[in-house]
């Protein structure tokens, strides 16, 4: 009788341990999956940062390129302006010098 007793805890004790053993391999196995998506995700998010970085410095430079132009146009329209100021200052002076006097 003792040895079927000592059977039934030993047969109890396996099935427990055989359980809780199972329990902590789907556990661990859940715990590296999740562990993996998370590295995944964090290396799409660097490479998606990456590329974001790389579509602001673009960006960046084609403002900065188009600031240079409108800069560059608005220098040519402000000597045009003097030019034409220039101009228009010297045929009034021309006008008031041939200009008859009345006196």
């Amino acid at each position: 009788m003792n040895e079927m007793v000592l059977t039934i805890i030993l047969f109890v004790a396996a099935t427990i341990i055989t359980i809780f053993g199972f329990f902590l391999r789907t556990a661990y196995n859940d715990t590296r999956k999740d562990i993996e998506l998370l590295i995944n995700n964090q290396t799409k998010a660097s490479e998606e940062l990456g590329k974001l970085k790389g579509k602001i410095e673009l960006v960046q430079q084609e403002n900065q390129l188009k600031y240079q132009a409108i800069q560059e146009l608005t220098q040519l329209e402000i000597k045009n302006l003097a030019k034409h100021v220039s101009e228009l200052s010297d045929a009034v002076k021309e006008l008031i010098i041939k200009r008859p006097k009345t006196v």
